[in-house]
């Protein structure tokens, strides 16, 4: 993935800015992750339904966070596939399974010179709500961190928001940014004025 700046819609404001991927591209591709989390093996998942998605996060050691997702059926997809892509790059191992009205996965993944090592288990309709928990051990520990646990309950909300569009994203002190405009291989699109 070549560096390049992402667009960024500040909450309460109209005008729209441009961030270096330093500051944005990262925390959005992590998030966008844990979202699909599990879905890396996604055939076996079930779609989303479309619409706005709610979505509580709880990281180790961090407070939730509620992160506020527009989705359709061709952004849920591409957030698999975008899974999948980063899956079959740096993992050595990775299952999806349905055990009963569950799905398990595990992975082992390289990042850097860390593996990562996950089981994910996934719950719920995907038309009204699902919950999720990640645990990931990592060795060497990554940034200091040894291991960790994401926590996530998503309930839909409705249709999106006015103004909205499908892959647009809302995060607490972040605003909102398009998922599928940071996933993708080409620049993102220029401000409108």
């Amino acid at each position: 993935m070549g560096a390049r700046s992402a667009v960024f819609q500040s909450s309460g404001h109209a005008a729209r800015r441009r961030l270096a991927p330093t500051r944005l591209r990262a925390p959005v591709l992590s998030l966008a992750l844990a979202l699909a989390a599990g879905a890396v093996a996604a055939q076996d998942l079930p779609a989303r339904k479309p619409g706005l998605w709610e979505i509580t996060m709880q990281v180790t050691n961090s407070p939730s966070q509620t992160v506020r997702h527009c989705l359709d059926e061709k952004t849920d997809q591409q957030m698999q596939r975008f899974g999948q892509g980063m899956s079959q790059q740096q993992c050595t191992k990775n299952t999806l399974q349905r055990d009963g009205d569950r799905y398990v996965g595990e992975s082992e993944c390289k990042l850097g010179p860390t593996v990562a090592t996950s089981r994910s288990v996934f719950g719920g309709d995907f038309e009204k709500a699902y919950r999720g928990e990640v645990e990931t051990r990592y060795a060497p520990p990554m940034a200091g961190i040894s291991q960790s646990k994401v926590t996530m309950s998503a309930k839909w909300a409705g249709a999106c928001p006015a103004g909205w569009k499908p892959g647009d994203m809302e995060m607490p002190g972040m605003g909102r940014v398009n998922v599928n405009e940071l996933m993708s291989s080409g620049p993102p699109k220029a401000p409108k004025k």
